[in-house]
């Protein structure tokens, strides 16, 4: 084996997930980064470049109400499992520090939020037969407080979701990488 392949092997040994909690850490991390660039291309494309039905990359094939629930619900899972994974729901100090206790349980509770925002759509989608509802704040069919623009709606609803479980997750690879 040459020094270049071994440096290469070497480089997946390191990035591969060592543990049931990273892997479903990295796993998060991924499965929401994918989701907040949609959300990032759906707002470009309606805002900036005035595509009125612009819904993201895969949203232009598939853009139901039950695929962003089941999308939703499954970041929603993954966090309970990161959480769960890390011993983050017993009482007392944990391994990990106060800081990503604090940004996973931050991201937890807002995912939770984010997660009946879209029972509310999905109720609307049902009630209504109408898709791109508004929930609870998205200015859409059924709204029940029309405030905001649906797609910047959630755009922001999953940046507030994912920024603090990827500081978390960095945070979290530093301090493995340590020990």
């Amino acid at each position: 084996m040459t020094v270049g392949a071994r440096s290469a092997n070497s480089l997946v040994r390191s990035a591969a997930p060592s543990s049931p909690a990273l892997a479903a850490f990295l796993s998060l991390v991924l499965v929401q980064g994918f989701h907040e660039v949609e959300h990032l291309v759906q707002v470009t494309q309606r805002f900036a470049l005035g595509i009125p039905d612009g819904n993201g990359v895969l949203g232009s094939f598939a853009d139901i109400e039950p695929l962003h629930f089941a999308y939703n619900t499954i970041y929603l899972a993954l966090l309970v499992t990161v959480y769960v994974r890390l011993g983050l729901h017993r009482p007392g100090p944990n391994a990990y520090g106060r800081l990503i206790t604090g940004l996973l349980t931050f991201a937890l509770a807002f995912q939770m939020w984010h997660e009946l925002e879209h029972v509310f759509k999905v109720v609307q989608y049902v009630a209504l037969g109408v898709n791109g509802t508004g929930g609870i704040f998205g200015r859409g069919p059924g709204a029940l407080v029309p405030i905001v623009p649906i797609p910047l709606l959630h755009l922001g609803y999953n940046t507030v979701a994912y920024l603090p479980a990827l500081a978390a997750f960095v945070l979290f690879r530093e301090r493995t990488r340590q020990r």
